[in-house]
């Protein structure tokens, strides 16, 4: 995957702004899957098109705005026949914005930056649509579905069950996954990497642990991670480290053991700043 900009990930209110460039290889993760965080235009064009290199920069000004909430993914058709044929692009510039994994607005040709604008703000004013992937209704049996999502390292489809998660005894725990859930879906698709070298060797070592059940190298990378980074990401960190917990449960030795070592690493820092 190619990065056109600074690809900039807002943890918080869980926006990624970015143009990057897609294939056939990458184009489930990185679009149908990205999709159900934050919309994600695809820009599907070529080189010997005049239009395309018309609209291509149009697009690409409004998605790196600091006000944007939808990332463009640009596909070049002639060296990705498979995605393009799926998605019968038989004219290009063609301009599909999908959310949830689904196409929820398009058009082809070259237009003006006022146009494209107006075609996003009505197209994301829209509900989005329904995942395709569902859990249980009853919320205690979606948390045993996300789990064994989370124990098989599968960030994505746990995300998507602990997202909208109905009102319950549950809606703390949901919370919780969702963090760690969300952690791995970002190291899937890059979001996840910060460019800080010894922040991201931190997240990729944890990333690797939890897939391999080795939650205490998980947690012991993520409390390294702890250490670097921004306030954002210590935030970010915390998450994760959270979730674990709430994955392997209160009783479990190690949630017990990293848990101690928090309130007192915590308890030491405000100690040092009286």
């Amino acid at each position: 995957m190619k990065l056109f900009n600074f690809l900039k990930k807002d943890k918080a209110p869980e926006q990624t702004w970015a143009v990057i460039d897609v294939d056939d290889r990458d184009f489930k993760q990185q679009v149908i899957r990205r999709s159900y965080k934050t919309p994600v235009m695809v820009d599907f064009w070529a080189t010997w098109c005049g239009p395309c290199r018309q609209l291509g920069p149009v697009l690409e000004d409004i998605a790196v705005d600091p006000d944007s909430d939808f990332i463009l993914a640009k596909l070049d058709t002639e060296h990705n026949k498979r995605t393009a044929g799926k998605f019968q692009i038989r004219s290009i510039p063609a301009v599909k914005l999908f959310r949830n994994g689904q196409v929820v607005g398009e058009f082809t040709g070259a237009r003006p930056a006022v146009l494209v604008q107006r075609f996003v703000q009505s197209t994301l004013e829209k509900p989005p649509p329904a995942p395709r992937i569902s859990g249980s209704s009853d919320p205690a049996q979606r948390i045993g579905q996300a789990k064994q999502h989370l124990r098989k390292g599968r960030g994505f489809e746990a995300y998507v069950l602990l997202t909208d998660f109905p009102q319950s005894p549950q809606t703390e725990t949901a919370v919780q996954l969702r963090s760690l859930a969300r952690f791995l879906f970002d190291m899937e698709d890059g979001d996840g990497l910060t460019g800080l070298e010894a922040l991201d060797e931190q997240y990729l070592v944890a990333t690797k642990a939890i897939k391999q059940r080795k939650y205490g190298n998980a947690l012991e990378a993520l409390f390294a991670a702890l250490e670097l980074g921004e306030d954002m990401d210590r935030s970010y960190t915390e998450g994760a480290v959270e979730g674990i917990f709430a994955l392997l449960g209160e009783e479990h030795q190690l949630t017990q053991k990293y848990r101690d070592n928090s309130q007192h690493s915590t308890a030491n820092s405000q100690h040092s700043t009286d």
